[in-house]
């Protein structure tokens, strides 16, 4: 008997465990999909370009404004002579030997934080920046940023639609799960029941077990989702994984707590269930 009891444990914690395992796993590719999200919006530069007439003094005046601005990320000044250079490299010739004189201007290179580079704040933004007056004129690669906050959203929508089917089914598994783990335990509960043992009585050894089984579900679910972290951060550096550990911290933490719970609320529902049953439904 007390094996069998041991083998339902056994099998509630590692189903459980699983089960974490893949929520885990989906929030690790939710704040991945985000981090990419904000730094390629962070990447997109947006030009401003300056007027001819703009000297050294004005120039640093404004790169300090810039850079105080609440959207502004960061600021790089471009030089008419550094923009020649930029586009002869491009070009692969020099154009001022064709034309004799060097038609560019001079801008500043900016990088918004991503809450501002949706159309709607960036229309905000732009109608700030021209309010300075050595501003000529604002590039930004308006139908790019259109097609990143379109597909943005709709990969949030798929994202949050997945999560929600996979928390109502994990929920439901492991519901089932626990279920299953308290079914070799019900001929007890009846006993205790039928002796006059309180609720509170026969209840209480299986919530304090339920919690250290959640517990270890939790624990195992975290080590294999590390795990895995791990091993992808050593076959591909690049990618950056473990370059937020607060966020993981806390991913780890919710998924402990979140079996805990699970765990405690199944185990309760399951005991009272068998608590309200006529002896002769046990069979």
């Amino acid at each position: 008997m007390a094996n069998s009891k041991g083998t339902s444990y056994f099998y509630a914690i590692v189903g459980i465990a699983l089960v974490l395992f893949v929520i885990g796993v989906a929030a690790v590719l939710a704040f991945e999909a985000k981090k990419i999200s904000t730094d390629f919006k962070e990447n997109l530069t947006v030009e401003v370009v300056l007027k001819d007439n703009v000297v050294l003094s004005e120039i640093a005046s404004m790169q300090t404004h810039l850079q105080g601005k609440v959207y502004v990320k960061t600021t790089k000044f471009i030089s008419k002579e550094e923009a020649a250079k930029i586009l002869q490299k491009d070009l692969g010739e020099n154009f001022l030997d064709i034309l004799s004189y060097n038609p560019l201007y001079a801008s500043f290179n900016l990088n918004l934080y991503q809450n501002y580079t949706s159309k709607d704040s960036f229309d905000l933004v732009k109608a700030d920046l021209a309010k300075f007056a050595q501003v000529k004129q604002i590039n930004v690669q308006s139908n790019l940023m259109e097609s990143l906050d379109k597909n943005v959203r709709n990969a949030s929508f798929i994202v949050f639609v997945v999560a929600g089917a996979l928390l109502i089914f994990a929920v439901s598994l492991i519901f089932n799960t626990i279920r299953l783990a308290m079914f070799s335990n019900r001929f007890i509960i009846k006993t205790q029941q039928l002796f006059g043992a309180t609720r509170w009585f026969i209840v209480k050894p299986f919530l304090g077990r339920s919690i250290l089984n959640g517990f270890l579900s939790g624990l195992l679910a975290v080590l294999m989702v590390a795990g895995l972290l791990y091993y992808f951060e050593y076959s591909f550096p690049e990618l950056g994984l473990l370059g937020d550990l607060l966020t993981f911290a806390l991913l780890f933490g919710g998924l402990i707590l979140f079996g805990i719970l699970i765990s405690f609320l199944s185990t309760l529902t399951a005991v009272l269930r068998y608590l309200r049953m006529k002896v002769e439904d046990l069979y």
